[in-house]
């Protein structure tokens, strides 16, 4: 017993031992040993057989492979792993040929020339791994108490050392799988995070010998979690409600940055010890430096659209993207402001949003315009449409690309284009008349056998004279349109205050007009009242006379040869008003407000009274550019007044 235990207790690899074993108790304890183990498929499987005759060893080898033991026997090793006990038994000849299953069968039983058997069973705790079987032979021996007690002992011990030595075998394969695992494998107490145990990948993390890490907390190893957080995390897997958790960590290795690490963390059951922990840490570096990346990535790719959606709402054309198959998939602000309404469909309904008979209007997915098309809602609103195509890398066959609309509204270039041109019509016309009184009066007292009496004469300069004025008038009036343009004054800018910041008395400006224009219409009746003590004003005075001549010349023009005209002068709470009253034909007052209006003449005088309908035109614009404002009304008992008012100057 003393040998065998010396032989079992020298290696771990017990199978092989296992036949030094069976050797050695032959021929001290019986004259045959044999040992089996069973299989995972309940077969047992021989691993020794021993006996001093080896030609002996051959014929039970034969046997066993020729008439292999019966499972079902109610004798034999089956019978003893079934039941867990010992069992022991005299062999006669008459129970060899009993058992035999054929002739040849028990003569080779016969030659074994058994006399006894006794077959113990190889346990740990209540499974069995196994049997050791004795037998006695030519020496007649047989079996008796202490022989059992010898057998049985020497069965546990090997039982125990065969489950001590697989069970190593175990936790050695485990450990060289684990030690190819790439992942960090940490074994630690659940109470402080102690190390129990590591495999390579710990070691090869952290950059640290076993010694330097085991039985150290593994909270000590990491930057970004402390060990009362540490056990809070893990408290749902010590109560066992659940079976794993992941974590997001960073490690402190001995050398090098530190190592962000995705950990699972799972409970362990140990058998015949206290729960575990389970730290499996995966290096996410390349992970994190990825995500980074495509971070960095996203936000340029964000801060470039954003960009570009920036450039595109501050682009003052419109701008619209039409998708492969029409629809609409961007606006900005300055196309829904050209087209309310139309640029939240389809290319075909933004098409269909003008007036386009010719058909000429680009069409999608390829580059085409720039053409000029009236919308439907507005005939007088002209817009300059454009497409581009958006080349794309990859495209299905035969789909268009993505088309890009460009709109601008032309409206008001074309409506400068067409008052230029009746602008230039009408200043041909207008310039034409008086030249050619001028010159032709001019040629007529160039004359030098003229017999012209001096009454003629006189009424030729007189013409001429007049032409001359109204040529200088139209001059002026041409100026001032030159200066602040056919559209400006309504909002601001030059034409918005800024012109004529001098200190004018009106009281002093207005009557001198006044008898200037009444030599020009001697006819023409004019009351001219103006209260004393009237405030400063801030103007332009030489513009503050053309306006106020434009006014007075307009009154009597239209009012005819026995016009009264009144001129009023009085001061408001922030400024001095002008009134001029006349008795003549007067307006519609639906007119008032177009009577300012570039070109334009009321129907109800214009075939009357020459005018190029440039003079009231030009008397807003200079008003509204020394800061005033003007209107014009429709006087119930008849006529028309027209006024301005120009701001009081502060004192400081």
């Amino acid at each position: 017993m003393a040998e065998a235990g010396r032989i079992l207790g020298v290696t771990l690899d017990v199978e092989a031992t296992l036949g030094q074993i069976a050797s050695l108790a032959v021929p001290q304890i019986a004259d045959w040993c044999s040992i089996d183990l069973l299989g995972p498929d309940g077969t047992l499987e021989p691993i020794a057989i021993a006996h001093q005759d080896a030609d002996k060893v051959a014929l039970v080898e034969e046997l066993r492979r020729e008439y292999p033991e019966d499972t079902d026997a109610p004798v034999g090793p089956y019978e003893v792993v079934r039941q867990c006990r010992t069992m022991t038994s005299e062999v006669t000849p008459e129970m060899v040929q009993a058992v035999a299953v054929d002739e040849r069968h028990g003569r080779l039983l016969a030659e074994l020339d058994l006399h006894s058997w006794m077959c113990v069973p190889m346990t740990v705790g209540e499974r069995v791994l196994g049997t050791i079987a004795f037998a006695g032979a030519e020496s007649g021996r047989s079996f008796g108490a202490r022989h059992i007690a010898f057998a049985e002992d020497l069965a546990m011990r090997a039982g125990a050392a065969l489950e001590n030595a697989r069970a190593f075998r175990t936790a050695d394969r485990f450990r060289r799988i684990l030690d190819t695992v790439a992942e960090a494998v940490f074994v630690i107490e659940p109470e402080d995070g102690t190390v129990r145990d590591l495999n390579k990948g710990a070691l090869d993390l952290l950059a640290r010998p076993p010694n330097a890490i085991v039985g150290r907390s593994l909270w000590t190893f990491v930057t970004d979690l402390e060990a009362a957080d540490a056990l809070q995390l893990l408290e749902p897997l010590i109560d066992d409600r659940l079976e794993a958790r992941t974590v997001s960590m960073t490690l402190r290795p001995a050398v090098g940055p530190d190592i962000p690490v995705e950990a699972l963390l799972q409970r362990a059951d140990l058998p015949g010890e206290p729960i575990a922990i389970v730290a499996i840490a995966r290096d996410i570096r390349e992970r994190v430096d990825a995500q980074a990346r495509l971070q960095r990535l996203a936000d340029a790719e964000h801060a470039r659209a954003a960009e570009l959606n920036a450039v595109i709402r501050a682009i003052g054309d419109g701008v619209v993207v039409c998708a492969p198959d029409g629809r609409i998939t961007l606006t900005n602000p300055a196309a829904t402001a050209i087209l309310p309404g139309g640029t939240s469909g389809s290319f075909d309904e933004l098409i269909a949003a003008f007036r386009d008979p010719d058909g000429s209007a680009p069409p999608m997915g390829r580059a085409g315009g720039p053409v000029v098309l009236a919308t439907r809602d507005d005939p007088d609103r002209w817009v300059e449409l454009a497409t581009y195509p958006v080349e794309q890398v990859h495209m299905a066959g035969g789909d268009p690309p993505e088309t890009i609309v460009v709109l601008r509204d032309v409206t008001q270039a074309r409506q400068r284009d067409a008052i230029r041109e009746t602008f230039i019509g009408v200043l041909s016309h207008e310039l034409r008349t008086p030249l050619t009184t001028i010159f032709g009066g001019a040629k007529i007292l160039a004359r030098p056998d003229s017999t012209m009496n001096e009454e003629t004469r006189q009424t030729v300069f007189a013409d001429i004279v007049a032409e001359a004025e109204r040529l200088q008038r139209l001059v002026e009036d041409v100026v001032a349109m030159n200066r602040f343009g056919e559209d400006g004054g309504e909002d601001g800018g030059e034409d918005g205050g800024d012109l004529g910041q001098e200190p004018v008395l009106l009281q002093r400006v207005v009557p001198g007009v006044v008898a200037s224009e009444e030599s020009r219409w001697p006819g023409v009746h004019f009351d001219l009242v103006v209260p004393p003590g009237l405030p400063t004003v801030v103007a332009d005075p030489i513009y503050v006379e053309q306006v106020v001549r434009n006014l007075l010349s307009n009154a009597a023009k239209y009012g005819g040869q026995s016009a009264h005209i009144q001129v009023i002068v009085e001061a408001g709470e922030e400024d001095v008003e002008v009134r001029i009253l006349d008795d003549g034909p007067g307006f519609p007052p639906d007119e008032a407000d177009r009577l300012f209006e570039l070109f334009y003449r009321s129907p109800r005088t214009a075939g009357k009274n020459v005018g190029a309908g440039i003079g009231l035109f030009v008397c807003a614009r200079l008003v509204r550019a020394m800061g005033g404002r003007i209107w014009a009304r429709a006087r119930p008992e008849g006529g028309a007044e027209f006024g301005f008012a120009l701001r009081v100057m502060t004192e400081f």
